[in-house]
């Protein structure tokens, strides 16, 4: 058995994939903001490695500016954030 469909068809099943993920990835991007501004890390060069919060760098700044020399070096969540990456070198 085949089952074709129209064009318009296609396009609705395309676009509801998109909706569905463009809403995990929206609140997937939440909670890595929640965890990366609030759970401590511990970094050597950073208050002599004294936990802190690392920071996310959507919310890094007065301004909440991603363009600001941020990185995601010690992110608690870098492994699944769906953010933009943004490493130092």
């Amino acid at each position: 058995m085949q089952i074709l469909l129209t064009q318009q068809e296609y396009d609705d099943l395309v676009n509801a994939r998109k909706k569905a993920f463009a809403e995990v990835d929206g609140a997937l991007q939440d909670l890595c903001t929640k965890v990366c501004d609030h759970m401590p890390v511990s970094v050597k060069w950073i208050e002599d490695g004294k936990p802190q919060p690392w920071g996310c760098i959507l919310t890094h700044g007065e301004d909440g500016n991603p363009d600001d020399d941020w990185y995601r070096d010690h992110c608690p969540v870098q492994k699944v954030c769906p953010g933009q990456k943004h490493y130092s070198k």
